[in-house]
């Protein structure tokens, strides 16, 4: 993903149609309603999972039990892949926030299909990318103010999950309260409430229950980036509806 240019890089990015389909027909059609875990963190590595529709959070645990939403992926991910690669524990918990249709590959059988195809360099550079999003996104927030901040968060998101309007505009389905949107930008509820209500005052957003509208995703972006617009400046807004 490159988030100044707002496109998402996911493993259906780099594959073929034949050797995505491959990939789909190689697994175990498995369905999970919403809220169901799929991948849990710190679980041995038995299964890759293709997303072939629906939405997934992506959430890890520090030390403390606290647990943070990383970000949402949509179709096209594959659950679960380095892990397998590298050998390694479950890194983050994987759970389906919208009911989700999957292929579930056993170890063997993902990592056969990745060398078959030539995959091998590309899924590490896919797991790079994914971390070094990750990472980019956290030291912005170091240094923005608070509508920066939900501007920065939404905008990512936007990148991974959102879906083309009419008229420009992009839906975001959230998939979240707003405590949880307020943790991703590392905000109290209250703030991120504030910093929404003066985003959909100015008209960059509409706001939903679970879901958002994006108005003007270049202003929206401008925000996030940490610039302002003459017609954003000292207005407070209003507080939205939960």
């Amino acid at each position: 993903m490159t988030y100044e240019e707002g496109t998402v890089m996911n493993f259906r990015s780099l594959v073929s149609t034949t050797a995505w389909h491959d990939l789909i027909e190689r697994g175990r059609r498995r369905i999970y309603d919403s809220k169901k875990v799929i991948l849990a963190q710190g679980d041995s590595p038995e299964d890759v999972f293709v997303l072939v529709d629906g939405l997934v959070k992506v959430a890890q645990s520090d030390e403390h039990g606290n647990n943070l939403t990383l970000m949402l992926r949509g179709p096209g991910e594959v659950l679960g892949e380095m892990g397998v690669l590298l050998g390694r524990p479950r890194s983050v918990t994987v759970t389906a926030a919208r009911r989700c249709t999957t292929a579930a590959l056993t170890a063997h059988t993902f990592r056969s299909y990745v060398d078959e195809h030539g995959l091998r360099n590309a899924a590490y550079g896919l797991a790079v990318e994914r971390f070094t999003a990750c990472e980019r996104l956290q030291s912005d927030l170091r240094h923005l103010p608070p509508t920066g901040r939900i501007a920065r968060v939404v905008t990512a998101l936007a990148d991974e999950v959102g879906r083309p309007q009419g008229q420009g505009y992009l839906l975001v389905d959230l998939a979240m309260d707003r405590t949880e949107l307020a943790g991703m930008a590392s905000m109290s509820r209250s703030s991120a409430l504030a910093a929404l209500g003066r985003l959909q005052s100015v008209g960059v957003l509409r706001l939903g229950r679970q879901r958002l509208t994006i108005i003007d995703p270049a202003r929206l972006r401008a925000v996030a980036r940490g610039e302002q617009f003459p017609e954003y400046l000292g207005v407070e807004g209003g507080t939205p509806s939960m």
